[in-house]
């Protein structure tokens, strides 16, 4: 025992520093976009183990061993290139995680005990700032990715809107959809006139021929026939005067005379009218049918206007879909590339240092209590076995 504590006062006593790191796994790893509303994953077990061995990585321990000369400590002699540019490992530190928690503890041990913390908090601190800049990193580099993207799909959706442009041009509307509409409600009313004016080239028609034929009472009936029923009524009457007149008077009575005048007068008149009548219908019939002829013609151009822009309609919506894609594909990914550039910024909390090591007073090693408690244990093991050894008949 006295042997014990000699020996474990003349050892060279090691302190230990503890630095505490808090993983918040609720904290999104972004502040706009789809991550900054993405829910929690339920994966701490995997997440922790995954920090641990980061931890213990030569990205985070190479600038700590550098900064404290950690590496010629343990070694007490200088590395040689190929073991400075070797991976680099402390196996003073210690990385563990107290269970059921989302802490983790950094510890280092040392014979210095401000060493021991400085270095504690050091790995800390680099390991946070390696995090970050593994996360800004990545952030950079998919918005690099994603500018050489845009160039291609700026030049892409100039082309389709170019395309688009000319096609309207060449069409001389601003919306084909529209102005199909517009041709289909005028192809409707034209078709609808044209079809009226065949009904009344037809009709007109029937007139103009019975009139031809010299058929009165044809002409009687036409539009332009009342005149002529007033003139069949005059005739009428006065062939009915003059034959009231004859049974009273001669040939020779003035009467007589006044009569029969008045008769060949109305008959010169109706006889007049009928030709003036037939000129008429005739002149009607004529419109009817260049109007017919004309509305046909304006129904053919409508109708042929209206499947051509009906047939470049579809061409048109092509166009009109690519270079909305490319327009609604290009903003989004300004968007996207704003976003990674301010999200890149953002030094995530989610990680962050809880308690930071403070230099120790007693040292964790030698422990003096617990080695002369060995020495008893062995020594009394040890004493009762030569006893027994020594008291047993030769």
């Amino acid at each position: 025992m006295a042997a014990t504590a000699i020996v474990s006062s003349r050892l060279t006593p090691i302190y230990e520093a503890t630095t505490t790191v808090d993983i918040d796994r609720q904290v999104p790893t972004s502040i706009i976009g789809q991550d900054s509303m993405r829910p929690p994953v339920n994966d701490s077990d995997q997440f922790i183990a995954t920090q641990v061995k980061l931890i213990q990585s030569d990205s985070v321990l190479r600038p700590v061993a550098q900064q404290y000369h950690l590496l010629e400590f343990d070694k007490g002699e200088k590395f040689c290139d190929a073991e400075e540019n070797a991976p680099v490992q402390l196996k003073k530190l210690k990385v563990t995680r107290p269970p059921n928690t989302y802490l983790l503890l950094i510890s280092y041990r040392s014979p210095d005990p401000r060493l021991a913390a400085d270095v504690a908090n050091r790995i800390a601190r680099s390991y946070i700032e390696h995090t970050y800049k593994i996360r800004f990193r990545s952030s950079a580099e998919l918005s690099s990715f994603m500018e050489k993207q845009l160039e291609e799909l700026k030049v892409k959706m100039e082309r389709s809107s170019a395309a688009l442009a000319k096609f309207e041009r060449e069409l001389n509307v601003i919306n084909p959809e529209e102005k199909t509409s517009i041709l289909s409600a005028r192809l409707l009313q034209i078709n609808t006139e044209y079809t009226t004016a065949q009904t009344d080239r037809v009709r007109k028609e029937s007139a103009w021929k019975s009139v031809r034929s010299g058929s009165l009472e044809a002409a009687e009936v036409s539009t332009q026939g009342e005149n002529l029923k007033a003139l069949t009524s005059r005739l009428d009457e006065a062939r009915q005067k003059f034959a009231d007149v004859k049974t009273h008077y001669g040939s020779n009575h003035p009467e007589y005379r006044k009569s029969a005048v008045q008769v060949e007068e109305v008959e010169r008149q109706l006889q007049q009218s009928t030709q003036n009548t037939g000129r008429r219908v005739e002149v009607e019939y004529r419109e009817a049918l260049g109007r017919e002829a004309m509305l046909q013609k304006a129904v053919a151009e409508t109708k042929n206007e209206f499947d051509r822009l009906n047939a470049r309609s579809f061409e048109y919506q092509a166009l009109k879909r690519e270079a909305a894609a490319d327009k609604s594909l290009y903003e989004e990914l300004v968007r996207k590339i704003k976003e990674a550039g301010i999200n890149a910024g953002f030094q995530n909390s989610s990680i962050r240092l809880a308690d930071l090591a403070r230099p120790s007073i007693k040292p964790v090693f030698p422990n003096m209590k617990l080695n002369v408690l060995l020495a008893f244990l062995f020594s009394t093991l040890l004493g009762v076995g030569a006893a027994v050894l020594s008291s047993k008949p030769k």
